[in-house]
């Protein structure tokens, strides 16, 4: 150290920005829009619903006096989706809170920092989740997206639904050759679209992103209204409607849905996705255990060890992804140029 510092550091004291700047953590689009609204899970102990998997046979034509076909069939099943639950443990000493609670040496509040730091660390967690199959931590995490778009090649069975006996029961499931192209973004398109019901937003990472929007080029005609995209204060293009206001994040258009990065999306990925069939459900904290709760979250309010000079705590969340018609959905693997 050069003499002058060390000079003027012996002497002066250390001076903290009262602010804490997060470095670790990705961007997480997907999560963070499918948390706005979430659907509270309401009894019982696992979420179901009967989905139309067989088509009906009792039908067709006939000629004057013809019998009708009048077997009774069962043309639903039902799909099952058991809760997870997430956790972020909070733990400080006395000590450290003596400390920082002493005079104004703590430029920021030990508590409140603790608790902001858990409560992006839950958020993370959740959207590293989102994106796996469900098998992590002896298949105690989210069922997440890796196993709601499949079409059987890697989870034959979702929501207790085989796909090989199902097959309208699978996701569109695309291994990528060669150069990405926009008839490959397309063909996924297609293949999620049942009719009207079409996909609202294509998520992929940001490397994918890139290779997409030089896709982009001159040579290709767009045509944009004013209603398409706006201007935020902080100057950042947003797709009219269709994105969450004031999230900070950019998006492309392919066929009028925002095409998005998210830094927790699978490498090499892209999801094409109907958000009108995924729900994030929460289960509401009983209020006798849980101190207070926020869609689905709850803090158990600060514990004291019996044998530590310390206190911790968990911020918590009950909940599960579900979607209730994979066809609608579309994932392609291996996007690398």
């Amino acid at each position: 150290m050069p003499a002058i510092s060390a000079f003027v550091s012996n002497i002066t004291d250390t001076r903290l920005i009262p602010k804490l700047v997060g470095n670790i953590y990705n961007g997480n689009v997907l999560t963070m829009r499918l948390m706005r609204s979430p659907r509270t899970w309401r009894g019982g102990n696992q979420i179901t619903f009967p989905t139309q998997l067989t088509a009906a046979t009792t039908v067709g034509s006939y000629s004057g006096f013809d019998t009708f076909v009048t077997t009774q069939e069962t043309k639903t099943t039902k799909a099952a989706f058991d809760p997870s639950q997430v956790y972020a443990s909070a733990t400080v000493s006395g000590i450290q809170l003596a400390i920082n609670r002493s005079g104004d040496a703590g430029a920021l509040d030990l508590i409140t920092t603790e608790l902001d730091m858990i409560s992006e660390a839950l958020k993370q967690e959740i959207g590293t989740q989102v994106y796996g199959d469900g098998t992590g931590n002896s298949s105690k995490d989210i069922l997440g997206l890796q196993a709601a778009v499949d079409d059987s090649t890697n989870v034959v069975t979702y929501a207790g639904i085989s796909r090989s006996t199902y097959t309208g029961w699978r996701g569109t499931l695309t291994a990528q050759s060669g150069s990405l192209s926009l008839a490959n973004l397309a063909a996924d398109f297609d293949a999620a679209q049942v009719g009207n019901d079409v996909p609202s937003i294509m998520v992929t990472t940001p490397a994918v992103f890139t290779i997409y929007e030089a896709l982009l080029t001159p040579t290709v005609s767009h045509q944009f209204s004013m209603n398409d995209f706006r201007m935020t204060e902080d100057g950042m293009a947003r797709v009219g409607g269709t994105l969450a206001a004031n999230q900070g994040f950019r998006a492309l258009t392919f066929r009028g849905i925002p095409v998005v990065a998210d830094e927790k999306c699978t490498a090499n990925n892209i999801y094409t996705l109907n958000e009108n069939h995924l729900t994030f459900w929460t289960i509401p904290q009983p209020s006798e255990f849980k101190r207070t709760e926020n869609r689905g979250f709850g803090w158990t309010g600060w514990k004291e060890p019996v044998n530590q000079d310390a206190i911790t705590g968990q911020l918590l969340m009950y909940g599960q992804l579900t979607t209730d018609s994979p066809r609608t959905h579309a994932r392609r693997t291996g996007v690398t140029s």
